[in-house]
């Protein structure tokens, strides 16, 4: 959050970013990319839980103990 950087007091306190309206603003980008990006990650993470599903029910359908 750079509008904190370089804020000072008065104008800077103890829970200042509860009304400030530039840390508001840049809270809400962060959040929308944020979410952007949580989004992405779980539809990788979806196809990881989807193989590794599957890896699981063709070992207990098959056994572990192949033949070597």
């Amino acid at each position: 959050m750079d509008c904190c950087r370089y804020c000072v007091p008065p104008k800077r306190h103890t829970a200042c970013w509860g009304h400030c309206p530039d840390y508001i603003k840049e809270r809400a980008e962060y959040d929308k990319l944020k979410s952007a990006e949580d989004k992405k990650n779980a539809v990788r993470n979806g196809i990881y839980l989807q193989r590794v599903y599957g890896a699981l029910r063709a070992k207990k359908k098959h056994g572990s103990n192949r033949k070597k």
